[in-house]
């Protein structure tokens, strides 16, 4: 297996680790963002959205290795859901926030965690 292999499939054990962990915090966060608003809940906003930008740089950066066959993750997808988050982040909005994350992130997070756990299993 060439170098570069080798660190998308390190990469890809990174991702997936922090994509378990990500899963959770996103669902922790749902009811707050919705008006069960804690003391420290802009700061496990900030949190998890730069969890969000790490595993979209692993993504970007293990595409080629994921698709390397065939088509399982959209870019263009991914790009659709991160700009829903940003606007809703830009509009202020914590509920519109929470919708974001929850029908638009959390399903990529759990499908990417999803394909890397396949993908780290069946490694040639």
């Amino acid at each position: 297996m060439d170098e570069i292999k080798v660190q998308q499939y390190e990469a890809l054990q990174d991702g997936a680790d922090y994509a378990l962990r990500l899963v959770p915090a996103i669902r922790e966060i749902l009811p707050e963002l919705r008006g069960d608003e804690k003391d420290d809940t802009q700061d496990f906003k900030n949190q998890i959205f730069e969890g969000i930008n790490y595993l979209v740089e692993v993504v970007n950066g293990t595409l080629p290795l994921i698709n390397e066959k065939e088509v399982i993750l959209n870019r263009d997808g991914i790009e659709e859901k991160m700009q829903q988050l940003i606007n809703s982040v830009d509009s202020k909005d914590d509920a519109a926030v929470a919708d974001a994350l929850e029908q638009g992130i959390l399903p990529f997070v759990e499908i990417f965690y999803q394909v890397a756990t396949i993908m780290l299993k069946n490694k040639a």
